[in-house]
């Protein structure tokens, strides 16, 4: 579970890898989401930081996105032990005006976060955050969620409800990419080719 919010958090906080690049005008026109509407999935991946392994799925439906990550006990993702969703509304994205290769198209975006919730999927998960009182909480519950937006999890607390978040993203065929996630007034100016969200 630590390890749940530590890995979705920090890859939005940057999720604090953040470049010089400045934000767009306010006055630059936008785009609708009619190209990211849909659901985009990453393949089973190993976290060798805590050996536990991912599936992570975004959704996007009009102007709300969703990013729900699974953990998984095995290297096949078949052995539920976590899941963290993240909601976010007014998903505003700027006109292309990032150059990719491969003939990518790439936009500038901005979403406000709606909810942070987990839901422990194993007796073990629920022994450890009910013994540690995890985001403040002593009465979790074995695959029940618990909204846990702006509290403090351990090290790392979470953001408050309608924190704005800013990223880039780029299109290659069927395959999504993100640059990293951030709340401060800068973009990050590259994108991850490390993780393909593939559309579903």
């Amino acid at each position: 579970m630590k390890k749940m919010i530590y890995v979705l958090v920090i890859s939005f906080l940057s999720f604090t890898l953040f470049s010089c690049a400045k934000k767009s005008d306010t006055s630059s026109t936008t785009t609708t989401t009619t190209e990211l509407e849909g659901a985009w999935q990453t393949s089973c991946y190993l976290d060798s930081a805590d050996n536990l392994s991912y599936v992570t799925t975004i959704s996007v439906t009009g102007t709300n996105l969703e990013i729900k990550d699974e953990s998984h006990d095995d290297s096949s993702c078949n052995t539920d032990n976590g899941t963290l969703v993240a909601s976010f509304s007014s998903l505003s994205i700027g006109e292309e005006e990032l150059s990719f290769s491969s003939g990518a198209t790439g936009h500038k975006f901005t979403m406000n976060l709606a909810s942070f919730k987990y839901t422990p999927e194993t007796a073990a998960d629920v022994s450890y955050v009910n013994t540690n009182s995890i985001c403040g909480y002593s009465d979790w519950a074995l695959n029940t969620e618990k909204d846990i937006t702006g509290k403090t999890c351990g090290s790392l607390t979470i953001p408050v409800a309608n924190t704005t978040y800013l990223s880039i993203y780029k299109l290659v065929g069927n395959n999504l990419y993100l640059g990293s996630f951030g709340t401060t007034g800068s973009y990050p100016n590259s994108v991850s080719n490390a993780k393909a969200y593939i559309k579903q």
